[in-house]
């Protein structure tokens, strides 16, 4: 996969690029986000935000109180932020002890910069401060000269940008900040002389501190250690901001994917024709038999709907069993239970006759075989059945079976 890595100089400007592939990392040079984004479509992006507008502080919370503090972290800087701390939004990194490092950028340029990002067509996974394209090495600070900027880091995610004019003023309250009196190195990366020899010169002022040169702080360092910029604590696409990134998957589970659930669906779809095939024969089933009812008993009323109609026949049967009914008392048992055989049986049922606790069932099978099998499944059900006739009407078997018994 793609992955383009863009250093804005300013929020509306030029920017430098990288394009990360499987074969490494290339330089782009420099050019607008938008002709990037053009040239390489489809690339994820991380973009590297001018450290001069965030704020680089320490808070005494605890990773207890950090977790309780939620969406309160900006209140937790609000002697040190210059303006509103509500209008800031706020990323902590790894508390050390009782310390706690915090980063943020007001919230209205980070909701700006990332719209003007997607209108340029760019998907942006991670937005991190430039600062921490400086490589952490073997030296407690890191400092580099970029853009006009000095940039100086100090800690996993502490440091501070300002202008190059203000570069010792920047050293000095790093030092007081420091608070102790231990072996400072400096690693500088520089290009200019006169600034190396300024930074040398007030390393020999403070004690125990020693300044070297280095050209291993270019940002490709840093990008090629990194494998994952959405991960880096200074990724300041945390809470609200959070990137909501698409799942991917590879060719094959997608396919995989479609193939199950298209079988799913399947499934699914037949099994609901099969239930509604079986509630339509019940349903028929059913039908006839308040229509026999009505016929052995006409002076009765029934329900006028079809289901209330059933449910007042199955209650006068057992009404009338407990009354000592003779061969009324065999009929309600008998009617389910050939009903539930007729379930799936593929068999029409075309009419009902109900005499002396004997049923006689007109149905129509598509072969002998089936009315054959139908009588088998009654009989192991307790039935004594009599396959009666069996005629070939218009293509399909018409056959009459007397059922009796299974009580």
């Amino acid at each position: 996969m793609k992955l383009l890595f863009l250093q804005l100089s300013n929020l509306d400007g030029e920017a430098r690029a990288w394009l990360r592939q499987e074969d490494g990392l290339s330089d782009l040079g420099r050019g607008l986000p938008a002709q990037f984004a053009q040239q390489h479509p489809g690339s994820a992006c991380v973009v590297f935000l001018p450290s001069s507008h965030c704020l680089f502080a320490r808070a005494q919370v605890s990773a207890k109180q950090l977790r309780q503090a939620e969406q309160s972290l900006a209140w937790l800087i609000e002697e040190q932020a210059a303006e509103d701390v509500e209008s800031l939004h706020v990323v902590a990194g790894p508390s050390e002890g009782e310390s706690t490092p915090l980063v943020a950028v007001s919230r209205q340029l980070l909701a700006t910069l990332l719209t003007r990002l997607r209108a340029d067509g760019l998907h942006t996974q991670a937005v991190v401060p430039d600062l921490f394209l400086l490589p952490r090495d073997a030296s407690d600070w890191q400092l580099r000269m970029h853009d006009g900027q000095a940039l100086l880091r100090t800690g996993v995610l502490d440091g501070a940008a300002l202008e190059a004019d203000l570069l010792l003023m920047l050293l000095d309250a790093a030092w007081q900040e420091r608070g102790r009196a231990a072996p400072l190195s400096i690693s500088l990366a520089s290009g200019d002389p006169e600034t190396a020899t300024r930074v040398e010169e007030w390393a020999a002022q403070h004690d125990d501190v020693s300044c070297l040169l280095s050209e291993a702080l270019e940002a490709a360092t840093a990008l090629q250690r990194e494998a994952d910029w959405s991960r880096h604590p200074a990724n300041l696409l945390q809470g609200a901001f959070a990137s909501r990134a698409r799942l991917s998957l590879p060719p094959s589970l997608r396919h995989a994917a479609v193939f199950l659930i298209a079988a799913f669906a399947l499934q699914l779809v037949s099994e609901w024709v099969h239930y509604g095939y079986y509630r339509y024969q019940a349903g028929k089933t059913a039908e006839q038999a308040v229509s026999r009812y009505r016929a052995q008993y006409p002076d009765e009323r029934l329900a006028a709907k079809p289901a209330a109609a059933w449910q007042d026949v199955q209650k006068r049967l057992r009404g009338k069993r407990n009354e000592g009914g003779a061969g009324a008392s065999d009929v309600l048992p008998t009617l389910t239970r050939v009903a539930q055989s007729l379930q799936g049986s593929g068999l029409g049922t075309q009419r009902i006759d109900v005499l002396g606790g004997v049923l006689t069932l007109d149905v129509d099978a598509r072969t002998l075989g089936e009315l054959d099998g139908f009588k088998q499944q009654l009989e192991s059900a307790g039935f004594v059945t009599e396959i009666v006739s069996a005629n070939n009407q218009g293509g399909v078997i018409r056959g009459r079976l007397r059922v009796e018994g299974g009580a």
